[in-house]
């Protein structure tokens, strides 16, 4: 038995000793409601799909982040491989529900992913029998890939990433798990040459000649910029006056985060008394803690939702998936999960707001999005700042200077245009696989 092979089976002893304490932390997560949503699903309890086309694709997304970056992936194979039924499975309730939103016309089954346990994936693997599974970004699960495997089938990672504080984890931790898991993926299609190097190292020999850096789908979104007519209208719909500037603050994870930028607003508002904020926090069940730490600030905020019809100047966003056309009505923007404490590294998407060409200010930490945010500061449309009082002061310089907000809109959306075509990439790596499946 080679050391790869050992490592997963290592992986399997690990899971049956610690089985008491795993039983105990699931059984934890379906009391609090964590993963209460698609319990049964979760145990690999799956309708039959025997109706369906026998040409099956997989695609696996764990929450709202990367479910958005497989929407062009999705759309892409449901023009190219019109008689393949689409799958996907999600992790997060959030991720689900985006889903739902935004892919249910492509697909022929959504469903959360199963749990990591061999008896479980089989089940899960038995029923959609797929030609091609394709996981998105950084997620690979040893039992699941064995189990493909020993099926046939054809195993991909799409728009892969690996931050540095993964990659260190990986090499330090568990190397022989990851060489295994990355020698049973045959296509790693990777965001940027960084990831590219990062995978090859972990992966060893196993992956020569596999790896192909095609860039970041997230690119590929169909985030249209609104035109005045609609941004207006939408100004109108959250209550906001028409003509006075908004900071919208996108994704917040935290109250020391938002409390950064509450900090920030109220000094801001001492040069410019119009201006408006709008909190989006990335999760819903934090929107109450959200709306306290503004009315701590003396702000009397509004929820999106509240049937008020009087105008505000303090907004909380208690929506899914409207965040990104809400940046349409901001005229500077904040990221989210920037300022610690942050999640994964720090990060969110920072394209949605580039999109409608809207400055970003953010945070020190940002290592989930570094490619990103590092094209967005190389093009002059993303700005880091280090506290509240950066926030503030480089929020004004740029809000007094029209001219400039102007520039930075066309260099955002131009930036945005000069790195698609990362999906029609994925697309055209991916289509030997689905013919070397079909003939298995």
């Amino acid at each position: 038995m080679n050391n790869e092979n050992a490592a997963y089976y290592r992986y399997n002893l690990l899971l049956a000793a610690t089985s008491p304490l795993l039983t105990l932390f699931l059984a934890q997560r379906f009391l609090s409601g964590k993963s209460r949503p698609g319990w049964s699903e979760r145990w690999g309890h799956l309708p039959s799909f025997d109706s369906l086309s026998p040409n099956r694709i997989w695609v696996h997304a764990v929450s709202a982040g990367e479910v958005v970056a497989s929407l062009p992936i999705l759309r892409a194979l449901k023009s190219s491989f019109p008689d393949h039924a689409l799958f996907l499975s999600v992790i997060t309730p959030a991720g689900h529900e985006v889903a739902v939103k935004q892919a249910a016309a492509w697909l022929e089954g959504l469903f959360y992913a199963p749990f990591d346990l061999p008896w479980v994936v089989k089940r899960v693997v038995r029923t959609l029998r797929p030609q091609l599974y394709v996981s998105l970004e950084s997620e690979l699960w040893p039992n699941l890939l064995h189990m493909l495997k020993r099926h046939g089938v054809n195993t991909a990672l799409v728009n892969g990433r690996i931050t540095p504080r993964s990659f260190e984890r990986a090499r330090r931790f568990a190397p022989g798990l990851f060489r295994w898991m990355l020698g049973n993926v045959d296509l790693l299609l990777m965001q940027s040459q960084a990831d590219a190097e990062r995978v090859a190292v972990l992966g060893g020999a196993p992956v020569e000649g596999r790896i192909h850096v095609v860039g970041n789908t997230k690119f590929d979104q169909e985030l249209h910029p609104l035109d005045r007519a609609r941004r207006e209208q939408m100004k109108a719909e959250l209550r906001l006056p028409l003509e006075a500037p908004v900071l919208v603050a996108g994704s917040t994870r935290s109250a020391n985060e938002e409390r950064i930028v509450v900090q920030a607003f109220l000094q801001m508002r001492r040069r410019l008394p119009s201006l408006c904020l709008i909190v989006a926090p990335r999760q819903l069940s934090r929107v109450e803690e959200t709306l306290q730490i503004l009315r701590q600030a003396n702000l009397n905020p509004a929820r999106r939702t509240s049937p008020q019809a009087s105008v505000t100047d303090c907004l909380v966003l208690d929506t899914m998936g409207e965040l990104a056309d809400v940046y349409a009505v901001a005229d500077v923007t904040f990221l989210g999960n920037t300022f610690p404490p942050v999640v994964q590294g720090g990060g969110q998407n920072i394209l949605q707001p580039l999109a409608h060409g809207k400055p970003v200010l953010h945070g020190p930490h940002y290592a989930t999005i570094r490619a990103e945010v590092t094209l967005a500061q190389e093009a002059g449309v993303a700005f880091p700042v280090a506290n509240a009082e950066e926030l503030a002061a480089k929020a004004l310089q740029l809000l007094g200077d029209k001219c400039l907000l102007e520039k930075l809109a066309h260099r955002a959306q131009s930036l945005i245009q000069a790195n698609r075509g990362a999906s029609q990439r994925c697309i055209e790596a991916l289509a030997p696989l689905l013919k070397a499946g079909a003939l298995r």
